[in-house]
């Protein structure tokens, strides 16, 4: 998904989120955050982690250009990749047409 102010505060009107929203939202707004800082994304390295109902984790070290996000819901772990433009789940990536 690409980043967008727009559908961030789509997303904060709606108010009740499904899961799968939480984690867009959460997603976008982590991006958003960079924008605001005005961070290199490249130079940068991210370690961040959210706790809590919706366990999310940021990483990345300072010269990739992609970062990984792990979010774990249930039983269930998902992987993401993120750059500063946005970010696509891991499987959808790695599947052969």
């Amino acid at each position: 998904m690409k980043y967008s102010e727009i559908e961030l505060k789509r997303m904060i009107k709606a108010g009740d989120l499904s899961i799968e929203d939480q984690i867009k939202f959460n997603i976008l707004n982590f991006i958003r955050t960079i924008h605001l800082n005005k961070q290199d994304f490249i130079q940068e390295s991210y370690g961040t982690e959210f706790y809590g109902e919706l366990p999310m984790t940021f990483r990345k070290t300072a010269g990739q250009v992609m970062g990984v996000i792990t979010v774990k819901t249930g039983g269930d772990e998902r992987t993401y990749v993120f750059n500063d433009r946005g970010y696509e789940l891991l499987d959808d990536l790695l599947q052969l047409k």
